[in-house]
């Protein structure tokens, strides 16, 4: 089965006399993409795990840069790809099945 890839979102702020060419630092780091920014200060990024780095060490760089005021975790998730196999699809022992909404009790499976 295929791993799980770590997301996050990120909001940075950015000094107001930060460098030139700072936004340009960060997005040069494994992992890292331009979502929105708003002015010249404000970004927001996704940050994802790549095989020579954790998401996690790209957000403790940018905020070893100087210029960046904060880069603060504002969303996460691990995203699972789809495996139907993992699906339980039996009927459920509290209504034996009978739900009229027939996804009511799919949920993965304890295996």
């Amino acid at each position: 089965m295929a791993e799980a890839t770590n997301i996050c979102g990120v909001a940075v702020y950015l000094a107001p006399d930060a460098a030139d060419g700072l936004t340009d630092r960060i997005l040069a780091l494994p992992g890292v993409e331009l979502e929105a920014a708003s002015g010249e200060n404000r970004l927001a990024l996704t940050v994802v795990d790549t095989p020579a780095s954790l998401a996690i060490d790209q957000i403790a760089a940018m905020h070893r840069l100087p210029g960046v005021v904060s880069a603060s975790l504002i969303f996460h998730a691990f995203d699972a790809p789809d495996d139907e196999s993992a699906i339980e699809t039996e009927p459920a022992a509290c209504c034996g099945g009978l739900c009229q909404n027939s996804g009511a009790h799919a949920r993965p499976s304890a295996i």
